[in-house]
This record gives structure tokens, C-alpha cells and sequence, in this order.
């Protein structure tokens, strides 16, 4: 692009910024007086509305005071039919209600107001504090706002009741709408229409206006436009009544302002072209001897020496073009003398490379074939067919000094090597006897696993674990204390490898030795705890979840010891058992573990799990999650078998994890109750 082109545009670009600035800084004053305007309008209709209510008010007191006293000496306890003769009486003459000292009900004098009273107990409240009256606005029904004014009914300095005298507030909108010239509104606090004096525009208007509207803006409808200024109103209680809203019609003085903005871009418009043409014509005639000048110093650069310069224009053009012979002299006498350095370069690549080729020989085959490799792209490197790289000499002293330190880190990598092979030898040993250390891990948690219990008509039980690591602290039992007592047993140990599968087998092995001698499933874990907390140096300990169920009656009694809370799965519902109140076994010596106790219904499925199910975590960190847990249970456990809830679990954690490493041992154990009957005999299984 030219430099007259550029220049040309910037003026262009800064012609058009100040008048955009000049123009948003119209909009900023304008948007200014717009809301001063707002202001005074909101000002003038607040006072005419105040105004308004005011002059009605006093009446509505003084019957609403009148008809209290009269209560309060014939009728102190607000008997139905006597408040009704005094409310019908011609006493009143406004719309009156009574209510009790509870915000109840008792009479009124028309029959709008016997649906439900205009008086709760937050007005009471203040009634109770204020000892006096109260007035306001309040809305008695979706499309009515009525003017009210309350009086306590006192009786022994007690206030038994109340008395309500209240109008319609259509009147007083009318009023208003009147005084401005305007449509009036009155919208509930959810911003919904209540009344008003011309609903048809108001149902125009609302597509434009959001559902509540908190302050004045300008309103378009068809080709109309219209100033909204809203009033909040206060609610008799304290809180908000709804809003009053009115319509200012400033199509005319919108529309001026728009075409007034208008003319304003157009003529800023017009200027910045005027001006951008011009001062382009100007460069134009202004530049062409340089730009002659360019083309010339530009052919020189190329190697033409040819090129004619033009020696017209100003002074400067002709000190330009005698700068330009003095260039193409100095340029013919450099291209000779870099054709002299060039051969004597040669000669130096070729020495420098027969010496570089000789050391190369002392490396090994990689370093070698490197170093020939880069020597070979340096000295193979020509610019345009004839000249080498002036960076070639650099090339070929760094390849000289990356040789040297090959030769020596070679050096210090056979002794090296020497003293790894030694490591290697011993860490073999090393690594031999852990994994015979890893197979009886393996070996000790296969045999802890249960075996599969033959089929009984009252129950259906099935159990899995998959290992995160070769040997996982994870365990699950199943077996019959007696012909009427199923078992169960889900727990982690702390720990990995050998003295976690240790561990595993010493906890299994006292929770079925207790089991037998136990009365209740709490004292068999609180003995189990008794054995494994004393004398526990290695501060090992087990999560674990006890349940007994008996078959006669559907009793589950559980002890949980620090474990995550089963779920209940009952006709489709999945519910949390009761959550762990007291610590893992082999914390706390000492220790008295509580039970709960539920009644299994027909087809009820307990699931029990570990820790590995929920906290599996996807290749972005998110984790299983108790949620998915319970919603999966929801959609894979009607008329499922029990082998197939804890097979689907597995499965959808893993297709969870995707990816990403198991993080955890992943236990699943599934219940499936069926009802009381039971064989004949039954023999416990061994374990």
C-alpha cells in the first residue's frame, strides 16, 4: 500500500472517531436531560398519587375508629352475630371487615370481602406495637388495589380484633390519570396488571416491558413511543403493595430527536469524505518525483543497475538521486570483494572438514553418523548456487566443540553404564521378591472371597470386587448364622499388599467367630473391635457394614462402622440406610457400636458398595458421584436379579472412568429380599 494511501486513510480513521465522539457525547447529554425529565415525572405523579390518597384516607379512618369502638363496648369477644348487626348497621358506609385476634374472618358489610380478610397477622403485629391505626394501599384480588385504613379493637387494654375500612383505588387511578393527561396503571408486585385506565394499551405495551419494571425507560408500541415511570407503592405491612405505572406519550419529541441525530451523522458523514478526497489529491501530486525515486533504489537492490532515475522535482529528489550512483559504486566494489572471501573460505571448509571426519571416527555409530550428518548439511549449503553462508565457519567450530564433549560424556557414560549394570542385577532381586510377595497377597484375597451360597427361596445375594492395584484392601462376606439368620458383610481396609490382606483375613475371621455366640449384630462388632484395637502397633484399621437379616420376617438390623451409608432400592425409590455414627474398627479401644433396625419388604434390594464407586473419577477429573449411583439404581433394579444390579453398577462405572486409571477398588454387593418362606434345613456353608 502507498504511503499517500495510508496516510489518506488515517486521516480518514480520525475524521470519523471525533465525530463518533461527538456523537456519543450528544447521546451521554441527551441521555442526561432524559433523566433529569425521568425525575420530575416521577416527582410530579408520586405527589398527585399521595394527593389523592390522602383526601380519601381520613374518611375511611375515622369509620374504621368509629365502628372499633362500638365493638369494643358491645360486642368484646366478636360474637358472629352481633358484629354482624353492628358492621350492617348504618354506622357504616364504606366497605368494612372484622377480624379476630388471629387474623380470622368474623364479618363484613359486603360480600368481596368474605372470601378472606384484607388484614393478616403482620398488620396485626404492628397494630400491637403501634397501639393506634393504620392506613395504606394493599391489594385485595389479582385485579383490585383498594385504600384501607385499620383500627385496633381494644377491650381491657388488649386488642381482641380489628376493624378494616376500605375503597376501591380504581376511582383514585381514574383521579390521576385525569390530573396527568395520561393512561395510569396499578401492577401487582409480580408485575401483572391489576387495573388500570386503558388496558388495550397496556397489552401493547407489555411485550416491550420486562416483568418488573424497576425504573423509567422509553416504550415503543407500533410506531408510538411512550415514557414509563414507575412509583413503588407500600404495603399497609411494611413490605411492597405493587406499582404504579403511567404512559407518557413522546412520540413527537422522540422522533424529532432521531432526525435531528440523523442529520448530525450525515453531515459528519459528508465532511470526512470531502476532506479525505482532497487530501488525497494532494499527496498524490505531492509524491510522485519520490515515489519515481523509490523505484529506482528499489532496482538497485535486485542487482539492476540499469534502472533510469528521474532527476526532476524538488531539491530533494536531486540529492536522492545522486546518493543512488554513489550507492551502485560502492555496491559493485562489495560483490567483488565477497568473491574473494568466498574462495579463501572454501579452502578453509575443506581443511576444517578432512580434521572434523578424522575425530569423528573416535565416537560411537550414533554420535557418529550425527556429526557427519550435520557436517555434511553445512558444507552442502549454498546461497543461490555459487556462495556459502557466511555462518558456515560458526557452524563448523560448534560442531567442533559438540565432538569434544561427545568424546568425553561418552567416556563417562561406559563407567556409568558399568555401575548400572551392577544396580540392575540387584534391584532384579529386589523386584523377584516383591511380586512373590504380590502373589500371596493375590493368593490370601481370592480365598477371603466367599463362595457362592446355594440358591434359597427367601433371598438372593451376589457380590464382586475388582482391583485398582494388584492387591486391593476391599472385602465382602456372605453366610447363615442359622437356618432364620443371613449374614452380611462389606468393608475396606486401610493399606495395600500383604499386611492389608492380612489384615482382611484377621477381621473376616472374628466377625464369623463372633457371629454365632452374638445375640445382636452390635455386640458382634464390638467385640471384633475389642480384638483388632489392642495391641494395634501399625495403626491399621477396617471400614465396615454388618447386617443380619432374618428370613422369618424381613428384620435387618445393621451396624455401620465408618462405612459409606447402602441403599434401600423399594419399588423403584432408592433410599440412604442410616449414615455411620461411630469409627472404622481398630481406631478406638473401648467402644459400645450402635444398630439400626428396618423391616425388608418382598423384592426390597439392599446395595452395599465402597468408597471405589463413588469417588471413580473421568479423564476430567469429575467424580461417579453418589447421585448417578442413586439414579442408575432407579433405572437397573426393577426385576433385575441381584447378580445383574452389581454387575450393571460395575459396568457403568468403568464405562465412567473411560480413560482414566481406576483410582480405587471397586466393591459392589447386592441383597435381594423375597419374602419369609425357607427350606426345611438349610446347613451354613463353609467358610
Amino acid at each position: 500500500m502507498l504511503l499517500r494511501t495510508r496516510i489518506t486513510l488515517i486521516l480518514g480513521a480520525a475524521i470519523l472517531l471525533i465525530g463518533c465522539g461527538v456523537h456519543l457525547i450528544g447521546q451521554a447529554e441527551q441521555r442526561s436531560q432524559a433523566d433529569r425529565l425521568a425525575q420530575i415525572a416521577v416527582t410530579l405523579q408520586t405527589s398527585l398519587w399521595e394527593s389523592l390518597v390522602q383526601q380519601r384516607l381520613p374518611a375511611l379512618e375515622d369509620e374504621a375508629a368509629a365502628v372499633a369502638a362500638v365493638l369494643a363496648r358491645e360486642a368484646p369477644d366478636l360474637e358472629r352475630v352481633a358484629v354482624a348487626d353492628i358492621v350492617d348497621s348504618d354506622l357504616t358506609k364504606a366497605t368494612v371487615q372484622v377480624i379476630n385476634r388471629t387474623a380470622g374472618f368474623v364479618a363484613a358489610n359486603s360480600p368481596l370481602l368474605s372470601a378472606r380478610p384484607l388484614v393478616d397477622q403482620k398488620v396485626l403485629d404492628r397494630l400491637s406495637s403501634d397501639r393506634g391505626g393504620l392506613s395504606g394501599v394493599r391489594q385485595d384480588t389479582p385485579d383490585r388495589f383498594v385504600i384501607l385504613a385499620v383500627a385496633p379493637v381494644i377491650v381491657d387494654e388488649q386488642i381482641v380484633g380489628a376493624v378494616s375500612a376500605s375503597s376501591d383505588a380504581s376511582d383514585l387511578l381514574a383521579a390521576l390519570s385525569r390530573e396527568l393527561g395520561e393512561p395510569a396503571y396499578l401492577l401487582s408486585p409480580r408485575g401483572r396488571l391489576a387495573t388500570g385506565t386503558d388496558p388495550e394499551l397496556w397489552g401493547r405495551a407489555q411485550a416491550s416491558i420486562d416483568r418488573r419494571l424497576s425504573s423509567p425507560r422509553f416504550i415503543d408500541v407500533g410506531t408510538q413511543s411512550y415514557f414509563a415511570a414507575p412509583i413503588p407503592l407500600t404495603d399497609i405491612a411494611g413490605g411492597r403493595a405493587g406499582t404504579l405505572v403511567a404512559l407518557r406519550d413522546v412520540s413527537a419529541s422522540r422522533a424529532e430527536a432521531r432526525q435531528t441525530q440523523s442529520r448530525g451523522l450525515i453531515a459528519i458523514a459528508m465532511l470526512a469524505v470531502i476532506i479525505v478526497i482532497g487530501a488525497y489529491l494532494v499527496m498524490r501530486q505531492a509524491f510522485k518525483p519520490l515515489e519515481g525515486a523509490v523505484s529506482a533504489l528499489d532496482a538497485l537492490a535486485k542487482g539492476d543497475f540499469s534502472k533510469p532515475l528521474d532527476a526532476g522535482g524538488a531539491a530533494e529528489i536531486s540529492r536522492i538521486g545522486k546518493a543512488v550512483t554513489v550507492f551502485r559504486r560502492n555496491a559493485v566494489r562489495l560483490v567483488e570483494q565477497d568473491d574473494a572471501i568466498a574462495r579463501q573460505r572454501r579452502r578453509q571448509e575443506r581443511v576444517i572438514r578432512r580434521e572434523l571426519e578424522r575425530l569423528a571416527t573416535l565416537l560411537d555409530e550414533t554420535g557418529r553418523a550425527e556429526i557427519l550428518g550435520d557436517l555434511s548439511g553445512a558444507l552442502n549449503t549454498q546461497d543461490d548456487g555459487t556462495a556459502r553462508s557466511h555462518a558456515e565457519l560458526a557452524t563448523l567450530a560448534t560442531l567442533l566443540q559438540r565432538m569434544s564433549h561427545r568424546i568425553a560424556s561418552q567416556h563417562g557414560r561406559l563407567t556409568n553404564l558399568i555401575e548400572e549394570l551392577r544396580a540392575s542385577i540387584s534391584t532384579r532381586e529386589r523386584l523377584a521378591a516383591i511380586e512373590q510377595e504380590l502373589d500371596i497377597a493375590r493368593a490370601l484375597q481370592t480365598s477371603f472371597l466367599p463362595k457362592e451360597l446355594p440358591p434359597h427361596p427367601s433371598f438372593e445375594v451376589f457380590g464382586l470386587m475388582q482391583s485398582a492395584k494388584e492387591v486391593g484392601g476391599d472385602f465382602f462376606d456372605a453366610f447363615l448364622i442359622d437356618p432364620d439368620r443371613l449374614a452380611i458383610v462389606v468393608a475396606d481396609v486401610s493399606g495395600k499388599g500383604v499386611p492389608a490382606a492380612l489384615f482382611m483375613a484377621i477381621s473376616r475371621t472374628l466377625v464369623r467367630a463372633n457371629a454365632d455366640g452374638a445375640r445382636e449384630p452390635a455386640q458382634t462388632i464390638t467385640r471384633v473391635n475389642e480384638v483388632l484395637a489392642a495391641d494395634n502397633d501399625q495403626m491399621m484399621f477396617v471400614t465396615l457394614f454388618y447386617g443380619v437379616l432374618d428370613l422369618s420376617n424381613g428384620e435387618f438390623t445393621t451396624v455401620n462402622a465408618g462405612h459409606n451409608p447402602p441403599y434401600l432400592v423399594r419399588g423403584g425409590k432408592v433410599v440412604a440406610l442410616p449414615r455411620a455414627s461411630a469409627p472404622a474398627l481398630g481406631v478406638v479401644e473401648d467402644i459400645s457400636y450402635p444398630q439400626t433396625t428396618q423391616t425388608l419388604m418382598p423384592e426390597d434390594l439392599v446395595f452395599v458398595f465402597t468408597d471405589g464407586v463413588t469417588e471413580a473419577f473421568d479423564e476430567e477429573e469429575r467424580a461417579y458421584g453418589e447421585n448417578r449411583l442413586t439414579s442408575h439404581l432407579e433405572e437397573h433394579s426393577a426385576g433385575l436379579s441381584a447378580h445383574e444390579v452389581a454387575t450393571s453398577v460395575r459396568d457403568d462405572v468403568l464405562k465412567f472412568e473411560g480413560a482414566a486409571d481406576q483410582a480405587d477398588d471397586i466393591t459392589c454387593f447386592a441383597l435381594r429380599f423375597k419374602g419369609g418362606a425357607r427350606p426345611a434345613s438349610t446347613k451354613k456353608p463353609a467358610g
